[in-house]
């Protein structure tokens, strides 16, 4: 565990993998779990004022940046399963989870297996499950291709159709000016695990009104309402329908990349939310 000018570091053994994380301030505790692809989603969010009176986590799930491979298959049940033995294991018994695109389902996922874990749930444009109208387009023009590119062996262009059909054309020079030149180097790095493993899991989870009644934790669901797809805005829709008492909130200005487009916003949301 490392401590620098006020902001936490470590690696935690969570059972099959070890997990990256790395946190600062006191106060109500805050998980930020990322969408997949990218192990870095949340860094600017992670920095901004907004947040300042909270114990903010920030977590690298399995398959990205710092965190280990896991050598099998990992569901969202798993992913939650590893966030949830993290924050035990630095002494966090209960949280509000904020999660975006996969990881607000596996948040979801989490709330549903273990509601005394979460305080509250915030989540970014959940993937498209349920699937709306706008999926099957979705699927037919990134994500289908995507995944064979990745299943050929062309990571890069796998991901470069994924990041252009769910976030717009503009996403690279998004990920550059928010986190550096060698920001993308990194994204395609983790993209492997996104595309060959997390995909699989993401069409394998099982949602639906009497799966998401379940869910007790005071609910925030958030779109972007200037999207390169409508998927997310109607799944979000939906479950904001199906989860007791959700709040369904429209962020102005941005699409899927919320966290990159307008991370100053993104944390002045999950704040108000607590």
């Amino acid at each position: 565990m490392t401590t620098t000018e006020n902001i936490t570091t470590g690696t935690v053994d969570v059972g099959d993998v070890r997990l990256s994380y790395r946190e600062r301030g006191t106060g109500a505790p805050v998980l930020l779990m990322h969408a997949g692809g990218f192990g870095e989603w949340f860094s600017p969010v992670f920095h901004e004022p907004a947040l300042d009176g909270v114990r903010l986590v920030e977590i690298q799930r399995a398959g990205y940046g710092g965190s280990s491979t896991p050598e099998g298959h990992v569901t969202f049940a798993d992913h939650a399963r590893h966030a949830r033995t993290l924050l035990r294991e630095i002494g966090i018994d209960r949280a509000t989870w904020v999660g975006h695109s996969s990881s607000a389902s596996m948040a979801l996922q989490g709330a549903i297996d273990a509601p005394e874990a979460v305080e509250r749930l915030v989540l970014l444009e959940p993937a498209p499950s349920p699937a709306g109208p706008s999926a099957e387009e979705l699927v037919r023009t990134a994500v289908g291709p995507a995944v064979g590119a990745a299943q050929a062996g062309d990571i890069r262009g796998a991901t470069e159709t994924f990041m252009a059909g769910v976030c717009g054309p503009h996403w690279a020079d998004l990920v550059r000016e928010r986190l550096g030149g060698d920001a993308l180097d990194r994204l395609f790095h983790d993209s492997r695990f996104f595309l060959t493993d997390e995909v699989v899991a993401a069409m394998e989870w099982p949602i639906d009104e009497t799966i998401a009644v379940r869910v007790t934790a005071p609910t925030t669901l958030v779109y972007g309402d200037s999207p390169a797809t409508k998927a997310h805005e109607e799944t979000t829709t939906a479950l904001a329908a199906w989860i007791p008492g959700a709040e369904l909130v429209a962020l102005p200005g941005v699409g899927h990349a919320m966290t990159l487009e307008d991370p100053a916003a993104v944390a002045r949301l999950v704040a108000a939310a607590m």
